[in-house]
């Protein structure tokens, strides 16, 4: 569900390094823990966004910037572009901040001289499998794609039942139904998790 355009100088990195560096921006990479962290995020739900997500390299002729110009010489620079569905406002922070700390790494340096734009797109505006897909279809697929916690759930922690992020409860977007407290990661999960308790039930 994410597209990341990451966008590099002519001549500063070959194919292989261009390969390596377009490697550590794929879905699972981003959405995986970092530094031997436990998974916030639900494993099948990684699958699913990893399966979904398609990362390209360009090496660009022209790139012109104040200052130090980006060359073979330099100090490498970056643009990072990622389409991240109709959740970009609440992902953008844990984007920028993984992508960042990925070159930084592949760098084995302390801060790279990075852009990252973390583009939101309109609802209804995703297309998959041939049609447009609402936050409300996304939502489904990731809800059928959760497979529960790789590991238990840390004291302080909540599950979140729709897309199966464990997320602190003290950042969690709460939900009370029929004295059930429930957690999510954001007001979508929240949203879609409330229109399905308001839906009548079948027999």
């Amino acid at each position: 569900m994410l597209f990341i355009e990451l966008l590099v100088p002519k001549g500063v990195f070959d194919v292989q390094e261009r390969r390596r560096l377009g490697e550590r921006l794929t879905g699972r990479r981003l959405l995986s823990a970092a530094n031997g962290e436990q998974d916030a995020a639900d494993p099948g739900v990684i699958d699913l966004i990893d399966s979904l997500t398609q990362v390209v390299v360009r090496e660009e002729e022209v790139w012109i910037t104040g200052g130090d110009p980006p060359g073979p010489s330099r100090t490498p620079r970056y643009v990072v572009n990622v389409i991240a569905g109709m959740w970009g406002k609440e992902m953008s922070e844990h984007l920028i901040s993984r992508i960042t700390a990925e070159l930084a790494d592949a760098e084995a340096g302390p801060e790279p001289r990075a852009m990252v734009n973390v583009i939101s797109v309109p609802e209804g505006s995703y297309g998959l499998r041939g049609r447009p897909h609402r936050s409300s279809d996304l939502l489904q697929l990731i809800e059928e794609a959760r497979t529960g916690p790789a590991a238990p759930v840390p004291d302080g922690m909540i599950v979140d039942p729709v897309c199966g992020a464990t997320v602190p409860i003290a950042d969690a977007v709460i939900l009370e139904h029929d004295g059930q407290r429930y957690g999510f990661c954001c007001p979508h999960c929240r949203g879609h998790f409330a229109k399905r308790l308001r839906e009548p039930r079948t027999p």
